[in-house]
């Protein structure tokens, strides 16, 4: 075998696969730079999603004109000199191929000047090769402009997003630097989103990334246990939102991922959390830089600490005590409408949710188990058994019970023995007798030796759920217009996700619309979910369109799905023996079976026999 010695623009294209994956990536390295060059004003400038043009000014100590052939050479960087400075990063941009691997990929045209120099220096490589490099009058600073990215390698730029999609990662990405630099003047330009910061501090960095509506609705967070300190602001619990994307953490100036950090802030707030809600933060944590390692990513965006636990248990300590204060004044937490649901999927898999509500203490042969219909059985019981992260699946896609419940019979005999019911109608109601209701949710129902118990709850939601989809097939739907716009504010990219689907909303019956760059408004619902809770409709929402499978048809399904959960109430009003009456012969005429549209049991029957066998009647 024949060892060959790869040429640099060879190896500096390698390299630019791992530090150059989008424009934001390039975005992310200049800014860093800028910062690290100890700029007060960043200016970003994009066009065709950063695809066809990047430019990054900044007011920073500048490059002198010698140095600036250095700074192109691969592993060349000013905050480096010696091993041991590597146990303590304490700038952003060390990693020295930046540069040449941007160069490799893309045109690069540097301008730069030091305060002390009359004039400065100008320099441009194509193809990753120099192509000149010249004096030229410059203001103290350094200007950098990139175009025309991936135009020599059309495998590597097919796998682009489009443009706009490609800009609100860049948007994103400028958010996150406002809110670890509230100190530093931001200000972001392209074809069509403009967006600045005044430089003025956290409050006004929080200002500048979400609006009044969100720093009026956040307290203070501030500890200082040498040698780490914790400042920020984070959510009153009674304004959190219905996705993880508003969770900021910033280490040392650096903003990260982490599971540690966002786990203790939601441990704090699971009491009063409503299902599919979460906590907005934006916190500040510093400590010695040999206490954390950054380096266990190529992106730099997740981190590890020498000591988890301390880390963890301050952070919990901060919040709690910053919300603390802000409680005794808010309105008193009902239980019945806050649920702390498990901890969510903070960077970690998670195991789907459970199939059937099982009723164990009678033991393992009383009781018949109902199945999804046999199509959606081969897809569910051949997928994974972990779910993604950051995908909501555990309300669409059930699993098989846990073994222990079911110890004493084979999950074939299970399914095999169930089967039967899986496209059956629960009962006829002509011929069932109606026995009473229990805990105002479950209708007690006999037919012949048969004994059934009735979610009405999931019974109305599978209902609603008929309804809107044999309309929608028909296309019969009707609108209900809001009385008043029901307004939601998103983030840049949830936006942009949103936008991207507008018309597919509209043609499921629900009337979304632009109110402003990262605000929408919902001005009407299908007919059939009149009475939907819209704050609840518009997380799921959020989770539909953050999810890994973004298809049209897979959308409109798990859309109205969202629907008709969120039109359902929590509790129904008791019912009288006409409505009773009228919602078991909607049941029987659309041929309801036995699942809801999330695969939660409608019905658990039991035969004469199998009670009798309960009070050993018979044996």
């Amino acid at each position: 075998m024949k060892i060959n010695k790869l040429p640099s623009e060879i190896f500096n294209r390698i390299a630019a696969g791992e530090v150059v994956e989008s424009p934001a990536s390039i975005v992310k390295e200049l800014v860093e730079n800028s910062i690290d060059a100890g700029a007060t004003e960043i200016f970003v400038s994009v066009k065709d999603g950063g695809i066809d043009f990047i430019r990054i000014t900044d007011n920073g100590c500048g490059i002198d004109f010698d140095d600036m052939p250095t700074a192109f050479l691969p592993h060349a960087t000013s905050k480096i000199k010696a091993i041991d400075d590597l146990d303590t990063i304490h700038t952003l941009g060390f990693r020295g191929e930046a540069l040449p691997s941007i160069a490799a990929v893309a045109d690069v045209t540097m301008i730069s000047r030091t305060e002390d120099s009359e004039t400065g220096g100008i320099i441009a490589y194509k193809n990753g090769k120099l192509v000149s490099h010249d004096e030229c009058g410059a203001k103290s600073g350094t200007m950098i402009t990139v175009e025309n990215l991936f135009s020599r390698i059309p495998a590597r730029k097919k796998f682009l997003n489009k443009p706009s999609r490609e800009e609100t990662k860049i948007l994103t990405l400028i958010e996150h630097l406002v809110l670890a630099n509230p100190n530093t003047v931001f200000k972001f330009d392209s074809e069509t989103k403009h967006f600045q910061s005044s430089g003025e501090g956290l409050a006004s960095a929080v200002f500048a990334v979400y609006g009044d509506a969100v720093l009026k609705n956040t307290v203070p967070v501030e500890l200082d246990e040498a040698p780490i300190g914790i400042k920020g602001f984070t959510c009153v619990p009674t304004f959190t939102k219905p996705s993880k994307n508003y969770q900021n953490i910033i280490i040392n100036g650096r903003y990260v991922e982490s599971a540690d950090v966002s786990y203790a802030v939601y441990s704090v707030y699971a009491p009063y959390l409503m299902k599919r809600q979460y906590p907005l933060f934006v916190l500040h944590i510093t400590m010695p830089f040999d206490m954390v390692d950054v380096n266990v990513h190529p992106s730099k965006l997740q981190v590890k600490f020498a000591d988890t636990v301390k880390v963890k248990s301050l952070v919990a300590r901060a919040v709690k005590s910053a919300i603390g204060i802000k409680l005794t004044d808010a309105k008193k937490l009902d239980a019945d409408d806050f649920a702390p649901e498990p901890p969510p999927d903070y960077g970690k898999s998670h195991s789907l949710g459970s199939f059937f509500d099982i009723m164990s203490s009678f033991g393992s042969g009383g009781i018949t188990f109902a199945t999804q219909n046999s199509a959606q059985d081969s897809e569910i019981f051949n997928a994974k058994a972990e779910a993604a992260v950051g995908e909501s699946v555990s309300d669409y896609v059930p699993e098989p019970p846990p073994e222990q419940y079911i110890s004493s019979r084979d999950y074939a005999d299970m399914y095999a023995s169930a089967a039967d019911y899986s496209q059956t109608p629960v009962f006829e109601p002509v011929e069932c007798k109606y026995s009473g209701k229990l805990f105002n949710t479950y209708l007690i129902l006999e037919r012949g030796d048969m004994c059934y118990f009735v979610d009405q709850h999931a019974a109305h939601e599978k209902l609603l759920y008929g309804r809107l989809l044999e309309n929608y097939e028909k296309k019969r739907l009707k609108t209900q217009p809001m009385m008043l716009p029901f307004v939601f504010d998103v983030s840049a990219a949830d936006a942009e996700l949103i936008s991207e689907n507008i018309e597919l909303f509209e043609d499921c019956g629900f009337g979304i619309a632009p109110f402003g760059e990262y605000t929408f408004t919902l001005s009407y619902v299908p007919l059939e979910c009149a009475g939907i809770d819209l704050k609840s409709f518009v997380a799921d929402l959020l989770l539909l369109v953050n999810s890994r499978d973004k298809s049209p048809m897979v959308l409109k399904e798990r859309l109205m799905q969202s629907a008709c959960k969120a039109a359902v109430k929590g509790e129904i009003d008791d019912l009288d023996k006409s409505e009773i009456d009228a919602l078991l012969a909607e049941m029987s005429a659309r041929n309801i079976t036995l699942f809801c549209p999330h695969g939660r049991p409608i019905a658990v029957c039991f035969s004469k026999k199998e009670i009798e066998k309960w009070f050993k009647r018979i044996v």
